[in-house]
């Protein structure tokens, strides 16, 4: 009974990275999994005694073992040493927008991921993009689609700072060749897949990765928090949403039926969203999975402070390519008049972001032993790591 060890050993533990592999690779169609409800249930009909053909669910999930170091020696042939840590194994390191102003002002940095499927899609490397989409009733919720214009992946192109199951749409996916967008969660529970003596159909669907760095996400509870309680709008009166519009590093933005803006600086979100995590997003123990053929974030390592000093600060996207499929995209965007790229050093102790993953895991490691993935290297040691709010606050101090 496949589903009840997934349930016992991952679902009631707290561990669901809400990701959808779990559904993506049932051959029956036993589970389900939703934006509205990001956790894995059976399908109506189904029953913990039906399912128990295979252990497919639990190969793949990500929510306790993240299996980065098998899925490293696969990729690069070798594990990341301890001062690879929290970057991972790296080829090449750029600063990178994207050429075309449509594709860069629809963005909240460079615009590089977009810039990246933009281009494969032109050139017929994929047919479509798993992105995230909004949903078109209730403008706040995130959908996962399979964009197959280039007008559909330009109007994915905002951040979103919501838990979204995308991999179950791999399931079904009528494509062949899918570019595929997501989280560290996300790219592991693909690689899990890729890991498996007989790969499920959706892992075969998949012809690159590009993962996006994340410091945690957030329950949808969060959204909609902001937009109640924080701006004062019923959700009926919502017509759009961005998580970060108008100037770099932008701002929380909803639009009501009237076509009034209503927002909120970034920096407010950042710290309104952290009364809406999961478990599972708190212990995670990546900011990257490094296991993406390209990872990207934002170039600027501080958003919260850039946003709370009301800087004005040049888009930009930090690029890492990690595999020579990544690399390959990266040039062939650029040759191809998409993307512009610079050389870059990438200072980990300079990211916000990645520190505060850095610090929350070392908290959750030693105050829930036994209940926290494990980190893809062992043996880091970090003193005295410090509380969300002290970290925050140590690396935002005004320049």
């Amino acid at each position: 009974m496949t589903f009840a060890d997934l349930r016992d050993t991952v679902l009631d533990t707290d561990l669901c990275a809400s990701c959808g592999a779990c559904a993506a690779v049932c051959p029956e169609e036993l589970l389900t999994i939703s934006s509205d409800r990001p956790v894995p249930e059976l399908a109506p009909g189904a029953s913990a005694e039906t399912c128990a053909s295979c252990t497919l669910c639990t190969d793949v999930c990500p929510g306790r073992d993240t299996a980065v170091p098998e899925s490293e020696l696969r990729v690069f042939g070798r594990t990341r040493t301890l001062e690879e840590r929290w970057t991972g194994i790296v080829r090449k390191t750029y600063s990178a927008q994207a050429a075309e102003p449509r594709v860069k002002n629809a963005a909240s940095a460079g615009g590089a991921a977009t810039a990246l499927l933009v281009s494969a899609l032109e050139r017929g490397d994929i047919q479509a993009a798993l992105v995230i989409g909004r949903d078109t009733e209730r403008p706040w919720v995130p959908v996962p689609r399979l964009a197959t214009s280039v007008e559909e992946i330009v109007s994915c192109a905002q951040a979103t700072y919501c838990i979204t199951p995308n991999l179950q749409l791999l399931r079904d996916a009528p494509y062949e060749r899918i570019g595929v967008v997501g989280l560290a969660c996300q790219i592991e529970a693909v690689n899990r897949m890729r890991n498996l003596p007989e790969r499920p159909a959706p892992a075969d669907r998949i012809a690159f990765t590009v993962e996006i760095g994340c410091a945690s996400n957030t329950r949808r509870e969060g959204t909609e928090h902001l937009i109640e309680n924080r701006l004062g709008l019923p959700l009926v009166d919502v017509t759009g949403m961005k998580y970060r519009s108008g100037e770099y590093p932008g701002e929380f933005t909803v639009r009501d039926r009237e076509g009034t803006r209503h927002s909120l600086p970034f920096h407010e979100l950042v710290l309104e969203f952290k009364k809406f995590k999961t478990y599972r997003c708190m212990a995670c123990p990546d900011w990257w999975s490094g296991l993406a053929d390209v990872s990207i974030a934002d170039g600027d390592p501080n958003i919260f402070r850039t946003s709370r000093e009301t800087e004005r600060t040049e888009k930009a996207s930090l690029l890492i390519t990690r595999t020579g499929r990544g690399q390959e995209l990266v040039d062939a965007a650029v040759a191809n008049g998409d993307l512009r790229i610079a050389e870059e050093t990438f200072i980990p102790e300079e990211s916000l972001g990645l520190q505060r993953k850095r610090h929350r895991y070392a908290n959750y490691a030693t105050q829930h032993p036994g209940n926290v993935p494990e980190p893809p290297v062992t043996g880091e040691q970090l003193e005295q790591p410090l509380d969300d709010d002290a970290l925050i606050e140590s690396m935002s101090r005004p320049r």
